[in-house]
């Protein structure tokens, strides 16, 4: 079976998983998503498909992830319906 993930995107989620405490520090980055790319962060956006686009016209595909800046600890409200 094939990876999921590709070298690039774990070593992002490493990355990630290493800083995020210290971004969640910056109230002015908790919520946000950040883009990453490698083991670097190279934007942070109010929303996901913001962030997505910049991603996708500056990236390859399958280089990069997004991840929502939130604490594991935190309890995030949400509603999705089960069935539409």
């Amino acid at each position: 079976m094939e990876e999921y993930f590709s070298e690039q995107q774990k070593e992002a989620i490493a990355y990630f998983k290493a800083n995020l405490d210290v971004w969640l520090d910056n109230p002015l980055y908790k919520g946000k998503y950040a883009v990453i790319y490698g083991s670097q962060l190279v934007g942070i956006f109010d929303h996901f498909g913001t962030a997505f686009t910049e991603a996708e016209s500056k990236y390859q595909r399958g280089s990069y992830i997004i991840q929502r800046l939130i604490s594991p600890k935190d309890i995030v409200s949400f509603y999705y319906p089960a069935i539409a």
